[in-house]
């Protein structure tokens, strides 16, 4: 009998720091290619929204671009994935985020388990959206994400990749599914705020280890209270959901 390889998440700084609005990148591209195959996090100043696909790293912009970032380039926050998949399955008519959710829990039970997917398939709606870059320090994300854009693509084919992470996480992520797409084209793409399958190959993989990188520099940290509870705020920043 084959071992089952053990798979690792890294998530990179916490997502409360998003919600308090620091928003400077602390670890590049290139180390985050290190860490895995799979990712979704936002790119240095909130500007728009990384997905990594099968190793490749896509910025989708507020202004419509996809673009291939640098490996210089940096991200504040995000999860990858060394993502290999424990189990295919092929999916079809599925008309919501909702129904997509339900499904999950029928299909990957073990919702204490961190859960990372990547759907390959078509789609009758996609709707996306993407943070414009923020210059400064201070607004919070549910003020940032009042002037994101959002785009609605017809008919389209493409990939679905990220987590559902479990209610314990609360406070360094955000519980609950987090998604991003990229069409087929590698021309339209963001965090999903809702769609609806034709059909589709879904894999998925369960996390055995999930660590968290914090930014090296401890002066990030300054003037902080990442003790409090920001629910309210991240309520408002998934407000589209």
């Amino acid at each position: 009998m084959t071992e089952r390889k053990r798979i690792t998440f890294t998530q990179i700084s916490l997502f409360s720091m998003l919600l308090c609005g620091r928003y400077g990148g602390i670890v590049t591209v290139a180390d985050v290619k290190k860490l895995g195959n799979m990712a979704i996090a936002t790119m240095d100043r909130l500007d728009g929204e990384m997905q990594m696909i099968d190793g490749v790293v896509y910025q989708a912009c507020a202004d419509g671009r996809v673009c291939l970032p640098k490996d210089d380039e940096t991200i504040p926050f995000g999860t990858i994935a060394d993502f290999h998949a424990e189990k295919i399955l092929k999916i079809r008519d599925v008309p919501s985020y909702e129904a997509f959710e339900e499904q999950m829990v029928a299909c990957c039970p073990m919702e204490n388990f961190p859960l990372a997917v990547h759907v390959t398939g078509t789609f009758g709606r996609m709707k996306v959206r993407a943070v414009a870059r923020q210059e400064k320090d201070g607004v919070g994300l549910a003020e940032a994400a009042k002037d994101e854009a959002v785009f609605e693509l017809q008919n389209t084919s493409g990939d679905l990749v990220g987590f559902r992470l479990p209610g314990y996480v609360k406070g360094v992520n955000a519980p609950g599914w987090h998604l991003h797409f990229m069409d087929s084209e590698r021309r339209h793409g963001g965090h999903v705020v809702n769609f609806s399958l034709t059909e589709g190959e879904l894999r998925y993989c369960h996390a055995d280890d999930f660590q968290i990188r914090l930014p090296d520099d401890p002066a990030v940290f300054s003037g902080l209270d990442l003790s409090c509870d920001r629910s309210a705020d991240l309520k408002k920043a998934e407000a589209q959901r």
